[in-house]
């Protein structure tokens, strides 16, 4: 859950709707059908039109909520009954939530034939422990966005990167800015061969030599041309402002720099000297909720039906990639080849990288991480030394 820790929207309070109607929301009635999502406001006027075609074609009337903070939100509402019948997240939080008991099996009520209809990595993320806890609409992954205006071509290695973050780099200008969170950095925490956590093998990686090897190219390639400030918003604040041609972000993002007037390109993540970029990537799905399990019938098949429809219709899946970049993972259009320059560049670092573990081990692994590029990114700590720290930290956890 942790993988974009500021990601969206600060607070903690559900936003988008009238405080006296949000509060309805929170309520453990089972007649009422409420959608949460972290939405951006581009992505979201996108959402907001295909929800009011699903309930115009299907007389059904769902309700949706922007909500700030969903993860505190999500942690808050549904171990006490309340909260949404389904929302939006990436596939990571599907170990954690089952083991809360906050989700529900949808095996015997899905429509849809999962694995002939979606990607197999799509269908193989909304399954855990032999249950069906949602439907996937998109794949997703940080990459790297350019300014059409300050760079001709996009850079294919790291070292013609550095080229041209230093022409750019001074003078209240930076070669580029990159949110310095474990999530955004994963591609090159794991560009040498090294992985955080092996979900398969149940094995820690964090303080490899590999990875070692990762956070040291990070520190003298990438941050050395980036504001000092590691948070999401000064880093994306540079590139948005024209005072840096490259930005590492995901496709969330893509809409909102072009809605302010930026010429924005789409490229896969450059490669770095005897490496290849791994990020950590996500299935985006819409999740059921425990809630449905003593939902009014009606309310159940509807937000069912919702998912089905959301994720199976063609015209919403291209929308959103054709709009927002997001991946396709609908079978009929992955296989179609018509996916677009900007989505087929997020195709290619998808395919570069590895699926964030969804066990509930791995909710141990993202802080520690954190804290260790917060000392060596933000006040020069040796990397060998803080990612040593911060095994020994989720080792212990573990125990």
């Amino acid at each position: 859950m942790r993988r974009r820790p500021v990601l969206k929207g600060i607070g903690g309070a559900v936003a988008g709707t009238a405080l006296a109607g949000c509060m309805g929301y929170f309520s453990s009635s089972g007649n009422s059908a409420e959608l949460w999502h972290d939405f951006t406001d581009s992505e979201k006027e996108t959402f907001d039109s295909h929800l009011k075609s699903f309930n115009e074609e299907t007389d059904h009337s769902l309700d949706a909520s922007s909500v700030s903070n969903l993860q505190k939100q999500l942690e808050t509402a549904l171990p006490a009954g309340d909260g949404p019948m389904g929302f939006v997240w990436a596939h990571d939080w599907i170990g954690t939530q089952h083991e809360n008991g906050t989700l529900y099996d949808a095996s015997d009520s899905i429509g849809v034939d999962i694995g002939s209809t979606y990607s197999e990595a799509a269908a193989n993320a909304v399954q855990w422990k032999g249950n069906v806890y949602g439907l996937p609409y998109a794949a997703e992954t940080v990459t790297l966005m350019y300014n059409k205006d300050m760079v001709e071509t996009p850079p294919e290695t790291i070292p013609e990167m550095v080229e041209i973050m230093q022409e750019y780099n001074g003078d209240g200008q930076y070669g580029i800015g990159v949110p310095g969170d474990t999530y955004h950095l994963s591609a090159y925490l794991q560009g040498f061969g090294g992985v955080l956590y092996d979900e398969e093998s149940d094995t820690l990686g964090v303080d490899d030599d590999s990875v070692v090897e990762g956070l040291k190219l990070i520190k003298e390639s990438i941050y050395k041309y980036s504001p000092s400030d590691l948070n999401k918003s000064a880093n994306l604040a540079v590139f948005e402002d024209e005072n840096a041609p490259f930005v590492i972000t995901g496709p969330w993002n893509l809409g909102g720099f072009r809605d302010k007037g930026l010429n924005v390109g789409v490229a896969p993540l450059p490669k770095p000297e005897g490496g290849e970029p791994t990020p950590l990537t996500g299935v985006k799905m819409w999740y059921l909720t425990s809630r449905l399990e003593n939902a009014d019938e009606s309310v159940r098949d509807a937000v069912i039906k919702w998912a089905e429809w959301y994720t199976t219709n063609k015209d919403v899946v291209e929308t959103n990639a054709q709009k927002h970049a997001m991946i396709p993972v609908l079978s009929e259009v992955v296989d179609s080849g018509n996916l677009g320059a900007d989505v087929d560049a997020f195709s290619k670092s998808v395919a570069m990288g590895m699926p964030m573990p969804a066990s509930k081990k791995m909710d141990a692994v993202w802080d520690p991480v954190q804290s260790a590029l917060d000392v060596v990114l933000g006040s020069s700590g040796d990397p060998q030394k803080q990612l040593e720290k911060a095994a020994e930290k989720i080792r212990s956890s573990w125990e």
